[in-house]
């Protein structure tokens, strides 16, 4: 098949296969990190210096989750944010109790 392209051609097909193969290769691996929900929590829960989940909420970004997390440790009540590779990506807090 490629044996009747000119050099020019034959040098963009292999181009853009490579370039398939390596965006095929940077979604599989995006794939293989992403965490699930206890991963998640652990991060949630690691950010808020422990406590007790009392709230959870997971929503679907294509293919990725993103997580929140109320969580209780004392008198203080924590929200975390963890994206879908389990990095914290908020964290707000307040004295005096869970305020949801």
């Amino acid at each position: 098949m490629l044996k009747n392209l000119s050099g020019k051609a034959h040098i963009l097909v292999i181009a853009g296969i490579a370039m398939v193969m390596v965006l095929a290769a940077v979604l599989i691996g995006s794939l293989a990190l992403r965490v699930d929900v206890t991963k998640a929590r652990e991060a949630a829960l690691a950010a808020a210096g422990g406590g007790e989940v009392v709230g959870q909420e997971i929503d679907q970004e294509g293919l990725w989750n993103e997580y929140s997390f109320d969580i209780m440790n004392g008198d203080t009540w924590y929200e975390v944010e963890v994206n879908a590779f389990g990095r914290v990506t908020g964290l707000e807090s307040s004295q005096g109790g869970y305020n949801h």
